[in-house]
């Protein structure tokens, strides 16, 4: 069986990808990411920054007056964020972590964000539910987690899911060699990198696997729809969540 979660680490520690998030950590939050923090993270609370990357949610959550730490799966991603961290002379907190095994203990954070689809390149709806009661787990009562995911839909990717049908129910059960583990998983080429991966779930399955994990869904809408100074290109999904 591909390791898929293999794939995204090394995908993710290539030098193509490392020199894109040094450059994303400083455009900062989007448009959308601050008016949803500002509405539902109280002011001065702390927080968990789950997916953080090289930093770009983080630097401007301590920026705005917020204290927590980030985490990352990608270790390259972490001694990047550091090291952008210190030229900044900031005193940021990042730890190599699986968002499917925190180490925190139970009711830690006021607040949680997984941005820019990072949940959804978690391997395995196992693994993405796992993930999911982890956070509820280190959240604190009344918490608020905020994510976002591209979902599926039929319009104009009709053949990519009929392409993606035969591949995982026709020619995986006979012996083809299948890298996707299950339907949803996509790879793509990004920027001129290694095919990344994701899962592109149902907006029923997300729903689904909130409510086993014990969140309450408070919001979901598009990045665009919630500021239009947002305009990217396939805009995702914002859900914002309680305890």
């Amino acid at each position: 069986m591909y390791d898929l979660k293999k794939h995204v680490i090394r995908e993710f520690s290539s030098e193509k990808a490392q020199e894109l998030y040094c450059k994303e950590s400083e455009k900062g939050l989007w448009a959308s990411e601050r008016l949803l923090i500002k509405k539902y993270f109280k002011p001065k609370s702390n927080f968990l920054d789950l997916g953080c990357g090289t930093g770009r949610t983080t630097l401007e959550l301590f920026g705005l007056g917020y204290k927590g730490i980030g985490v990352d799966i990608v270790p390259a991603m972490i001694t990047n964020a550091k090291k952008i961290a210190r030229k900044k002379k900031l005193s940021i907190k990042y730890r190599v972590g699986d968002a499917a095994n925190l180490r925190f203990r139970d009711d830690s954070f006021d607040n949680a964000l997984f941005s820019y689809n990072g949940w959804t390149q978690i391997p395995g709806k196992e693994n993405r539910l796992r993930a999911l009661r982890e956070i509820h787990r280190v959240l604190k009562t009344d918490g608020h987690f905020i994510f976002t995911a591209h979902l599926r839909q039929m319009s104009g990717y009709l053949a990519t899911w009929i392409k993606q049908w035969l591949k995982i129910y026709l020619l995986k059960p006979v012996g083809f060699k299948i890298r996707e583990a299950e339907f949803g998983d996509i790879f793509f080429k990004y920027r001129g990198r290694d095919e990344q991966f994701i899962h592109i779930p149902s907006p029923k399955a997300v729903k689904k696997q909130l409510h086993l994990a014990g969140f309450k869904i408070l919001l979901i809408g598009g990045s665009n729809m919630i500021s239009p100074k947002d305009t990217q290109e396939s805009p995702p999904v914002f859900f914002v969540c309680k305890k």
